[in-house]
This record gives structure tokens, sequence and C-alpha cells, in this order.
């Protein structure tokens, strides 16, 4: 069985770090219907019998890693009675149940696990590792297997799968795509875009260990209504999508924090291009390389135009896996991340919103930390019926929970001044609150 270059990456990653849980993708879901745990197992075992990857091992070889598969009778629900728990621990031991680190090579790289603390009280939590799954996946595979139990108590349609694209083939298009002309065009742009750039890196609070290390932790940042509308309406009356407004102040943002005035960061996208990768859980991600490149002339809306033209022209090449690049440097090609999820259009409509009915079961977001610590700094953007919210996920090692929640606040002041003037250059924002600045100022006159 085929890896893909992406799944080989990441199985590198779990080779150096094999406790970490920097790259478990986890959705959990409070059920507050009584479970038959029974059926669950059956539609657990359908659900992997679609889903080759959710029961593929990783072994390594001589000749590096490979793909094993199993039967789709091996994955176990696994039931964990809880009772007389309260509201914080029940969400704590969720948390862990995600965080637990996988066998790849003996096990496999997913797990379902039932918290039950009453008869009618219980939480799912689905993990995977990241090798087998994307964040789209994670609610493909709930949505699946909640439309399996459904079927067999008689609270939904019988299932009629869609038809998947077997992994191998996805592997052989991907490398023969490198191999063709259009790889070797799609390669040389993304040279062209990376060239005499580096990976944007923050000003950190501690040296950087001699090894990359994968603590992490989670800061978050949400804009209110009026914000959100304001964002909206403004992108579209510049012809752009609220994302990349929302990416070029980013930028913009990690060059006033100390970024420099060119560097790199990944914007990863998603490459189910086809009609067998919609339905299919796997790791259909390629990241983007987007540049930032800055003068003392340049302006909020210089960044969001240029971070919308290379998105746009980004994905015509997206195909391309950026990890077979020569970057030309020392270094990782990112340290920074940044990335869309459209928490309105996932697979399992209404979930992020609040209670949803699932299978027949009352079901509702528990919503654990995840992936913290795969870079310097990830942020995930959460694009909701109703606003935006911003998931900074951070290196524990490099960075001070201030340092971080300073620099969301840098980026929230980039933000409203875009939207109130796009042409202001981005060195003349001040980041400094009024009432701040005048006690400094003072500081220096002495006269505080």
């Amino acid at each position: 069985m085929l890896m893909s270059t992406g799944q080989e990456a990441l199985w590198l990653a779990h080779r150096l770090a094999p406790e970490s849980s920097a790259y478990n993708v986890v959705l959990a879901v409070r059920l507050r219907d009584r479970v038959d745990t029974v059926v669950l197992q059956q539609a657990l075992t359908a659900l992997v019998g679609r889903h080759e990857l959710l029961r593929s091992r990783f072994p390594s070889t001589d000749e590096g890693p490979v793909r094993l598969l199993a039967g789709p009778e091996n994955v176990r629900l696994d039931v964990r009675e809880v009772p007389n728990t309260g509201e914080e621990m029940l969400f704590r031991l969720a948390q862990r149940a995600g965080e637990e680190p996988f066998r790849i090579s003996e096990s496999g790289a997913f797990r379902a696990v039932l918290l039950r603390r009453d008869i009618a009280d219980a939480v799912l939590v689905t993990a995977t590792h990241h090798l087998v799954s994307d964040a789209t996946s994670q609610w493909l595979l709930v949505r699946d297997l909640f439309a399996e139990y459904g079927a067999r108590t008689e609270y939904g349609p019988p299932v009629t799968p869609a038809a998947i694209t077997p992994w191998n083939e996805q592997v052989r298009a991907e490398r023969d795509f490198i191999a063709s002309p259009r790889g070797q065009r799609a390669a040389a742009y993304w040279q062209g875009v990376c060239a005499g750039l580096k990976a944007a890196v923050l000003p950190i609070d501690r040296p950087r260990p001699p090894q990359h290390t994968l603590g992490g932790a989670t800061h978050e940042m949400e804009l209110d209504r009026a914000t959100a509308e304001r964002l909206r309406q403004t992108a579209a009356d510049r012809g752009v999508t609220p994302f990349t407004w929302l990416l070029g102040t980013f930028q913009s943002a990690l060059h006033r924090s100390g970024a420099g005035d060119g560097f790199l960061i990944g914007c990863p996208a998603t490459t189910r291009f086809t009609p067998g990768t919609r339905e299919a859980v796997g790791y259909y991600v390629n990241a983007l390389p987007v540049a930032g490149r800055f003068t003392p002339a340049s302006t909020l809306l210089d960044a969001v135009e240029s971070a919308q033209q290379q998105l746009r022209t980004g994905m015509a090449y997206a195909r391309y896996p950026v990890e077979r690049l020569d970057s030309g440097t020392c270094g990782p090609l990112f340290r920074i991340s940044c990335t869309l999820v459209a928490a309105d259009r996932l697979p399992v409509a209404g979930l992020y919103e609040g209670p949803v009915c699932l299978g027949g079961l009352r079901a509702e977001l528990c919503d654990v930390p995840q992936q913290e610590g795969q870079l310097d700094l990830t942020v995930e953007v959460l694009q909701g019926a109703h606003g935006f919210r911003a998931v900074l996920r951070y290196n524990t090692d490099l960075f001070d929970a201030a340092t971080i929640e300073r620099f969301g606040v840098t980026w929230r002041r980039l933000l409203g001044a875009s939207l109130g003037n796009p042409g202001t250059r981005v060195a003349d924002v001040v980041l400094v609150a009024q009432d701040d600045l005048d006690f400094l100022l003072a500081l220096g006159s002495g006269a505080a």
C-alpha cells in the first residue's frame, strides 16, 4: 500500500516524537440520549470498512515506511465508564482521550472512545493522526458514523456510500503529476515564490531548542458581529474574500511584530479535486507558500491584494507537494501557517453553532483543544454563519501566553485600521492604545 509525500513527512514527525499529540486531529461530540454501544460498534465497523486509511497501520521497514491494511473488525469502540464525573472533569477526560499517542506501527492511526457518564449522557471522542485525516475528514467520519448508527436504529434512511477513490490511486496520481510537465511547471512556480525568502519567525521569548519540540497551547480571539459584518462588506467591495483580508492583515501583523520585510508562511489547502476524493477520509492537504513583502510605502490594501492574488494563483499549483522543494535554506520552509475552516460548510451542518440531531441522538460539539505546537504558530480562522473566530496554537517552548495575546492585539488593530482606511500604510498604524501611549510618553518626559 502506498503513502503520499505529505504522509511520509507526517510519519517522520511521528517517528521523531511518538509520544506527542501535536498531530492528533480530534472531534468530540456530547450525546444526550442513550447510546446502544453494540449498534455503535456495528456502525464503526462499517465506517472503517469504507475508509481504508482508518484501518491502516504504518510500520517501518529497511526501505522506509509502509502502509498495511487490517480488517475493519479490528478497530474496536473503547467504552469507558465515568460515573459521577463533573462537567469540568468530563471535558478533561475527553481532551485526554484525544491526546493519547498513537502506536501507528502496531494499531494504526484512528480510535473512537465513548466516555459514558450516565445512561443518557456521554461524550464520543474520535481521534486520528493527521497522516490519515484532515479537518474535513474528521467531520466526514463523524457524519458517516452517525448515518450508519441512525440507519441501524431506524432513525435514518439506509446508507448509500459514495464512490471513493482508493488511496493507492490517489498517491499514484500525485506521483504522475509530479513527474509530468505540469508538475515541473508547478515546482518552478513555487521555487519562484520562495526565492530569496525564509520562513517567517516571530521574536521568541526563549532560545530555540536544538531539536524541534511540540509543546503547545491555544489562544482564541473572536470578532464581534459588527466587525465581522464590516469585514464581509469591505472585502466584497474590494472584490476579495474575507479570509484573504484577514490573511493580508495577519501578514502585516507579523511584519510589525518583528518578522521582517520579506518572509514565507504556509496556507494549507485542500487537494480534493475529483469526485472520488470529496467524500473520503484521508490526508487531502498541501500547504501553499505565501510570501509577505513589505516596504515603508506598503499599505494594508497592498498586503490584502497580494494575499488574494497569491492564493488565487497558487490554487492552480496546489497539487504539488511543497515538501519536495529544495528551500535553499538550512531551516524549514514554514514556521507559521494560517488556514481557513468554513464551519458553515462542514459536513455536519449546525454542529458548531449548537445542538443537532445525529443518528437520532441529541448531540453538541465538545470543543477540546488539539493540534497544539506543530509549528511556532498555527492559525485557524473559523468562518461561521454569524462571524469569525481565530484559533492561535503556539509552541510553548518558544512563546509565553502574553506574547501571543499581544500579537493578537496587534493583528486586531491592523484589521480595524484596514476596515477604516484600507489605504493606510502598514508602518503608520498605531499599535498602542492612546491612554497607554500618553502614559509611556509621560514616563519619557518625567511628567508622570
